[in-house]
């Protein structure tokens, strides 16, 4: 059951980070079908546009004390360019997995990235998340393949 609590919206000159709507299916399935544009996330791409129907339905609902996802939308165009998400993993340490989204409510912060992701690290770092552990490894499945990744983390103040 999705949250009572209504999902924000954030903005900046250029991006509007909105909720997911049943109509950005199509838009999503461009992000999410091709191999190119999740080559470091844990998950093939989506097969058809039935498939990324299905992953809509869980991006649509808001769960913020377990995840929350965001369409990043472009203001002008107001075209679907991406997704922005954070997943609570663990309670009793407050950890949170954390996309590309600081969210100041929370206490810690971190994310998982593959160490052959140098750009994501790179901003990473560039944001003040430092490299709290890792390999982690055979975390993520991928083509038939088990990946392992770094932790990186950020404790709320500590933003740059």
């Amino acid at each position: 059951m999705a949250s009572k609590l209504k999902q924000p919206t954030f903005e900046t000159d250029r991006l509007r980070l909105r909720p997911f709507r049943a109509n950005d299916a199509k838009a999503l399935h461009a992000l999410y079908g091709d191999a190119e544009n999740l080559r470091y996330w844990g998950t093939d791409p989506s097969p058809d546009l039935d498939s990324t129907r299905k992953a809509l339905r869980w991006h649509i609902s808001f769960h913020p004390f377990q995840y929350a996802l965001w369409a990043i939308e472009e203001k002008k165009s107001r075209k679907l360019i991406g997704m922005i998400n954070y997943h609570r993993r663990d309670r009793r340490e407050r950890r949170v997995d954390v996309g590309w989204l600081i969210l100041p409510a929370q206490q810690g912060k971190g994310y998982m990235i593959r160490a052959d992701n140098k750009p994501s690290i790179a901003l990473a770092k560039r944001l003040g998340f430092r490299l709290e552990g890792g390999p982690i490894r055979d975390r993520w499945l991928k083509d038939g393949t088990w990946h392992s990744v770094m932790l990186y983390g950020l404790i709320a103040g500590e933003e740059r």
